[in-house]
């Protein structure tokens, strides 16, 4: 079954990230810009990064339970242009593993068009911001990416940039915050618009950001622990 499948996946991750927590402290801010005030005598300048970003305390987490998502998910994928409207459980409440495949191949790199198995976690925090926003379709702007940063969330489908149209950037990265009740990263890009939602590597701790970088400066990509995969693994 897809979840044994996964439960082996991240136990091997979890054996090969033992140590640190994953808020890193190596991570490197990227450029900024400098902003000033005032004319003359009186202006006054500072320096501001584009990435900002800090560890969450425990007590800032959730702690009730999460609201049973009704598994509705309806998206749009900017990459492809393509529609998904599906239901991710069976009659019997369970995850649909057809429905798995399908979201999966939603969710599949742009450059590569590669597919991966994406964290069920993802597609139900998925279903639960969709109805808590009145069912609105959400805009795919990124899921798995298969790319050169192997410590990205998104290089190991455990991570999505998403946006819902009418809903703003703000509201939609404060609710998705509200969900975490642990290990979650959650970034806002005021400038693309979108929220990072993430989950971290085992044992890594919540994270937040915001970056304002410009697009093709790096923007979208999110912090995360660093570490080499082995040879051949498990995708």
């Amino acid at each position: 079954m897809r979840y044994l499948k996964y439960t082996v996946v991240v136990l091997f991750a979890a054996a090969l990230l033992a140590g640190p927590s994953a808020v890193e402290a190596k991570h490197k801010p990227r450029a900024g810009k400098r902003v000033c005030k005032g004319e003359g005598d009186q202006r006054r300048c500072r320096y501001v990064k584009y990435f900002q970003g800090r560890g969450v305390p425990d007590s800032a987490l959730r702690t009730e339970p999460l609201p049973k998502p009704s598994g509705d998910i309806h998206f749009w994928s900017v990459n492809f242009r393509e529609e998904v409207k599906v239901n991710l459980y069976d009659k019997n409440g369970d995850i649909d593993e057809a429905v798995l495949a399908e979201l999966d191949h939603g969710f599949r790199c742009k450059r590569t068009k590669q597919e991966r198995a994406v964290d069920p976690r993802l597609f139900e925090i998925l279903s639960i911001i969709s109805d808590h926003f009145g069912n609105e379709r959400v805009e795919l702007v990124s899921g798995f990416r298969f790319q050169k940063d192997e410590g990205s969330r998104h290089f190991h489908a455990s991570a999505m940039d998403i946006r819902i149209p009418g809903v703003s950037t703000k509201e939609l990265y404060k609710f998705a915050e509200s969900l975490d009740s642990g290990g979650m990263g959650i970034g806002i890009y005021p400038r693309g618009k979108f929220v990072h939602v993430d989950f971290r590597a085992p044992g890594a701790k919540s994270y937040r950001w915001t970056d304002t970088s410009p697009r093709g400066a790096g923007a979208g990509k999110a912090p995360s622990r660093q570490w080499k995969r082995p040879a051949k693994p498990n995708s």
